[in-house]
């Protein structure tokens, strides 16, 4: 599982460079992302809050497929007003990992900040299939 949750983080920490190269100001990273195996060990979904208190520099919500092909999306939710902000569904391959980058660079409202995974169903509504959370004072 270790390979995983550092795969997870490799991908949220090069988004996150991403973002830093394009301007989006100085980050302190957490120290280790929360993670979440999905039910079944198909998937992990992973979430990463650089910044400093309330102050978000950005957020990160990755997810990596392991066995099945599934249609996902990724989202990061919490209080702030301008949430949930998420990908647009899309097939993701075994080995294979998807991302989204919320970066406000300002103070946010408090409280409770997710990563969601959604697996998009052929029949009946969405399934949430990954959550990690992180809580800002």
């Amino acid at each position: 599982m270790r390979l995983t949750r550092l795969k997870c983080a490799l991908i949220a920490a090069s988004v996150c460079a991403m973002a830093l190269f394009a301007g989006a100001g100085s980050a302190f990273a957490s120290e280790s992302p929360p993670c979440d195996p999905g039910p079944g060990g198909n998937t992990e979904t992973c979430f990463t809050f650089n910044g400093s208190g309330t102050h978000v520099n950005d957020m990160v919500t990755a997810v990596t497929v392991f066995e099945s092909t599934r249609t996902l999306q990724v989202c990061v939710s919490g209080p702030d007003s301008a949430l949930p902000f998420c990908s647009q569904f899309q097939p993701v391959a075994p080995g294979a990992s998807i991302a989204i980058l919320w970066a406000p660079d300002r103070n946010v409202t408090p409280g409770k900040y997710c990563g969601r995974t959604w697996r998009q169903n052929n029949v009946g509504p969405n399934t949430k299939i990954g959550e990690a959370c992180v809580n800002l004072p």
